[in-house]
């Protein structure tokens, strides 16, 4: 009975020993993994990844100063001058100068007199009536024994188109290059003395158009148009129309 005793006292020792190593081998790996074993971080980014510019130093750099306190700017008063003080003048000087610009000469002004206005010569502002609506037109050199206005009208136009057609030289125009019809608008005055005054001219070319003033000049004195019976200054139109013959 003994012997069979320690042989269960000795397998239940050993059992017993088997049991504690295998918790110790047990409690030393948890120990180690609690202590060694590394932390996993979580993060919510999925992937994306922000990449800043690089920073370029370009070497410039500025040393920080401090502000500098503002100045107020100080009103300079003028001193204010005592009144007790004060020059005392020589007289003789002040009546010097008195004596130096006192005026001696007296001026004396004529009278108003009202009725020198009515005696001023008033001019009358120059009258300009047109050929069509003037009621005595101006009379050409030869056209005076007509008797009705319109005749005399009539006249004046024919003269003036039969010097025009024999006095300017159409030639100028395939002189200077000119093509085709060429039309130049005349209008000059015939003045209360029956002379021809401020003549305007308007053509294509200027030699065209000192051609048709040199023609115009050509024309007599003439009996001044009238209107109510007083000689006036009237306006005509004269075209000049000629073709250039290539």
């Amino acid at each position: 009975m003994s012997n069979k005793h320690d042989a269960n006292v000795r397998k239940s020792t050993l059992v017993n020993f088997q049991i504690g190593l295998i918790a110790s081998l047990l409690f030393t790996y948890v120990m180690f993994e609690v202590y060694t074993a590394k932390p996993v971080l979580y993060s919510d980014d999925n992937g994306y990844v922000v990449e800043e510019p690089p920073l370029e130093w370009k070497g410039d750099y500025k040393i920080y100063e401090e502000p500098k306190p503002k100045q107020l700017a100080v009103k300079l008063f003028k001193p204010i001058v005592d009144p007790q003080e004060f020059k005392i003048v020589d007289t003789d000087v002040v009546e010097g100068l008195k004596n130096e610009f006192k005026n001696t000469e007296s001026v004396k002004s004529a009278p108003f007199d009202p009725n020198a206005i009515d005696n001023i010569k008033k001019e009358d502002p120059p009258v300009l009536f047109d050929f069509k609506a003037v009621e005595d037109v101006p009379i050409f050199p030869g056209c005076e024994k007509l008797s009705t206005n319109k005749e005399k009208a009539s006249c004046f136009s024919e003269k003036i188109r039969r010097i025009v057609s024999k006095k300017f030289n159409t030639g100028l125009g395939e002189e200077y290059g000119l093509k085709g019809i060429q039309r130049i608008y005349t209008q000059f005055d015939v003045d209360e003395d029956g002379l021809i005054k401020n003549i305007q001219i308007r053509a294509a070319h200027p030699r065209l158009k000192k051609e048709a003033e040199r023609v115009i000049n050509l024309f007599p004195q003439m009996t001044p148009g009238k209107q109510r019976g007083k000689p006036v200054t009237v306006k005509y139109q004269l075209p000049i129309v000629f073709k250039i013959q290539n």
